[in-house]
């Protein structure tokens, strides 16, 4: 199960892709316009995919699925995801600080790839003072 999950997600990145790119051209151009803008959109999507996604995927997996799914909750390692979530938006903050979104001054991709998760991570779960607490990353 876990795996076919992971699969999953680094396909639904492909095709997030996929639909920023063929689109681009109607409506908002997710991707960048220029080489820099493209390689800050890519090197924030990788920040999510590899430092962001799985703290939060862990933690949405523990306080909403355990019993669901006929696992017990590990304290253990919802206590070091949330450590390693909070240093991730340590790291958000000081950026969006300098800048109005990931990428730059623009609405981008690596933007949007977070939504999925935070939404159960700020409703359903209550986490929302991890957010809240980091001014830049609540705006």
């Amino acid at each position: 199960m876990m795996i076919f999950t992971i699969w999953v997600f680094a396909e639904s990145r492909a095709i997030i892709r996929y639909y920023a790119e063929k689109y681009k051209s109607q409506g908002t151009n997710l991707l960048g316009k220029t080489v820099e803008e493209m390689g800050q959109v890519e090197n924030w999507l990788e920040v999510e995919a590899h430092n962001f996604n799985p703290p939060i995927y862990a933690l949405t997996l523990h306080l909403m699925f355990a019993s669901k799914m006929g696992f017990h909750l590990d304290e253990n390692l919802i206590k070091e995801s949330k450590e390693k979530l909070g240093k991730v938006l340590d790291i958000y903050e000081e950026r969006l600080s300098k800048n109005k979104y990931l990428a730059g001054d623009f609405f981008s991709l690596a933007d949007l790839s977070h939504l999925p998760f935070t939404q159960y991570f700020v409703g359903q779960m209550g986490k929302e003072y991890m957010i809240t607490n980091r001014k830049h990353v609540s705006a």
